[in-house]
């Protein structure tokens, strides 16, 4: 117990100043990233500790001595309330849909900002919460079907057909007052999608996740990801874990790298593989430590930690490896010549690795997340059940899941949203209208290597004839006046 209270203060501390050190660079890009791993870290940390609190009181008010069938129905009811609630309340707080308690709208500059944040955490929070509520409901579905693969098909095409539907139900609540969607009812539709877009991530990849585990160990993981008691997972198999985490991370970089079709679709692949990456690398390291004897599961809270720190440590140095490649890149591109096609397909090029890369830093605010919220997960579970003389396991959790909700949620809103944006965070670049009418980061398209080439002999030999054509005019010129010579 001592042990596990000096590491969890170790590493609070140090997390602490090297995170003041982080939010402090020089380089600006910097800053947006750890400000940015800050945001998504504190959300997923408090939305999961939420939702475990809210659905343990679930089980303990109706579901004890319950079947495995009954828990999973109320499962899939408790996710659809969750999604249900986020609909509505996005569509309030955007004020695309008006109550008679609310007044007036007030348009003012001021007011339209801190409605946008407003959206933007309430977005953040609901849909991580609805996502781990659907998690949970499907995973249970998954165990049912002894690990199926066919899971994975069920959930994507449910939640498609389910965002379908909500979205002809938002278009329809948006026309039917003026016939129009006005820049509120604009807000509430594109928060809501990126709120699906989270939905639809967060449950795909963690079915994908534990099929994959379930294939390596021959064991199906719980809905909260732990293995069943007295499964082992050796070295080979946790590296193996890894390597493939890692692999999808690299896919995940080059889909965002080099694909231009701005679709829906394409953002579900990114972000189902940008999870899947760091679920895999969480459960891998945990894994590997617990097979070590350094950490992990046997260790209870203090393994969990343990692994916390030391996956916070690697996702700093890896986006500091981030931040020097996006210097080389830049480096490279005012070396590269101003005018023709090599320097617009440069900067294109450019601009595509600065989003990817910044897609791959919300990976690592994701996995940042994951890795301190199953430490406070196992804290509030263990004291829960220590303190359960006094108050039931379940009310306790609901108790200390909302002190921690109460301090935490208004400082991210007030002081560190704000910040991000400021630091143009939530900006990927610029939006265009893709072919289906989504908005989307536009990056111009990237030639091949040949056709820069043939341009650029083109513009080459286009010059050539334009210096031909001027000597061509001088001498028709000279012939001219030696013409007039003549006739005198």
């Amino acid at each position: 117990m001592n042990l596990g209270i000096a590491i969890m203060l170790l590493g609070s501390v140090s997390f602490m100043m090297g995170t003041f050190y982080m939010v402090n660079h020089s380089d600006r890009e910097m800053k947006i990233y750890t400000w940015k791993v800050i945001c998504a870290t504190i959300s997923i940390f408090v939305a999961v500790l939420m939702y475990q609190a809210f659905n343990d009181a679930i089980k303990a008010m109706f579901l004890q001595g319950s079947s495995e069938t009954m828990e999973m129905k109320v499962a899939f009811i408790h996710s659809m309330v969750w999604f249900l609630l986020l609909q509505v309340f996005l569509a309030t707080v955007s004020r695309a849909v008006t109550w008679p308690w609310q007044g007036e709208v007030d348009e003012s500059k001021e007011a339209n900002e801190q409605r946008e944040l407003d959206l933007k955490s309430w977005a953040v929070i609901l849909g991580h919460i609805t996502g781990f509520a659907s998690i949970s409901a499907w995973a249970q579905l998954q165990s049912k079907l002894a690990g199926s693969v066919l899971i994975l098909p069920m959930a994507f095409l449910g939640l498609w057909g389910l965002f379908t539907v909500t979205d002809k139900v938002r278009m329809w609540v948006s026309l039917s007052d003026d016939g129009e969607e006005d820049e509120m009812e604009k807000a509430w539709d594109e928060a809501t999608e990126e709120t699906e877009n989270d939905v639809m991530a967060l449950t795909c990849s963690f079915l994908v996740v534990q099929t994959i585990r379930f294939w390596i160990s021959g064991a199906l993981p719980n809905e909260e990801g732990d293995l069943p008691n007295g499964t082992r997972v050796d070295y080979a198999q946790a590296f193996l874990q890894l390597f493939i985490g890692l692999a999808i991370g690299y896919l995940s970089y080059l889909h965002t790298l080099y694909t231009t079709e701005m679709w829906r679709g394409r953002v579900w692949v990114g972000l189902v593989c940008d999870f899947s990456s760091s679920w895999l690398i969480m459960f891998s390291v945990d894994a590997i430590l617990t097979a070590m004897g350094l950490g992990g599961a046997d260790f209870g809270v203090l393994g969990d930690v343990v692994t916390a720190c030391i996956v916070t440590l690697l996702s700093f140095v890896v986006m500091y490896l981030l931040d020097k490649q996006a210097d080389k890149e830049d480096e490279v591109l005012h070396q590269t010549p101003t005018g023709g096609f090599r320097r617009e397909g440069s900067e294109a090029m450019h601009k595509r690795k600065r989003t990817a890369m910044r897609s791959t830093v919300m990976a690592i605010g994701v996995l940042i997340g994951f890795a301190w919220e199953k430490c406070f997960d196992v804290a509030v579970d263990e004291t829960a059940e220590k303190e359960g003389s006094i108050l039931p396991p379940s009310f306790i959790k609901i108790i200390l899941a909302a002190m921690l909700a109460t301090l935490v949620l208004p400082a991210w809103r007030w002081y560190i949203l704000p910040v991000v944006k400021q630091l143009g965070g939530f900006d990927e670049g610029e939006e265009e209208e893709g072919e289906d009418g989504e908005k989307g980061v536009y990056v111009p398209p990237v030639l091949p290597t040949e056709a820069y080439k043939d341009a650029e002999a083109f513009r080459t030999q286009v010059v050539q004839l334009e210096k031909e054509k001027e000597t061509l005019i001088q001498e028709v010129k000279m012939l001219k006046l030696r013409v007039k010579e003549l006739e005198r």
